[in-house]
């Protein structure tokens, strides 16, 4: 190599070694990225996986007083006031309502609450559960699961 040939590569190495740590920044950035939008979507798939597990557990619970359940007595729309609105009361279902809301706003926070619909001959009941679930990319404010059950 000659003596100008020298000079001309001279502080190369510092240049692609700069570029380098740009991109291996920029990559790390991507990766963080993905990590957070991945932990959002497993919380996500844990509130839905509660709501599934709920819903089964007041359907069981409907089924031990299926008296009650087919008569209209766990029958509940959405409180208008909020979610918040636990009933009161002593009777076998109000209880089970009660214990239903609670576990539901201990899984799937304070905003979370359900209603129950139970109608016809054979008694169906449409049990809805609805939470937020807003963190997630394309979640709602007031995602709801519904599922139908024979009593």
């Amino acid at each position: 190599m000659t003596e100008r040939s020298r000079q001309l590569q001279a502080g190369v190495s510092l240049i692609e070694v700069l570029v380098a740590l740009f991109v291996l920044a920029f990559g790390m950035l991507g990766i963080a990225g993905m990590q957070t939008m991945a932990m959002k979507a497993n919380q996500s798939a844990y509130e839905r996986n509660s709501a599934v597990i709920s819903a089964s557990s007041i359907a069981e619970r409907m089924r031990t007083n299926q008296l009650v359940a087919r008569s209209g007595g766990y029958n509940r729309a959405f409180p208008e006031e909020g979610c918040a609105a636990v009933p009161e009361g002593s009777s076998a279902a109000e209880a089970d309502i009660k214990g239903w809301q609670t576990e539901l706003e201990r899984n799937l926070g304070d905003a979370a609450c359900g209603a129950i619909s139970c109608t016809g001959t054979p008694t169906t009941c449409k049990i809805s559960i609805r939470w937020d679930d807003s963190r997630v990319t394309n979640g709602s404010v007031a995602h709801t699961f519904e599922v139908d059950v024979r009593i």
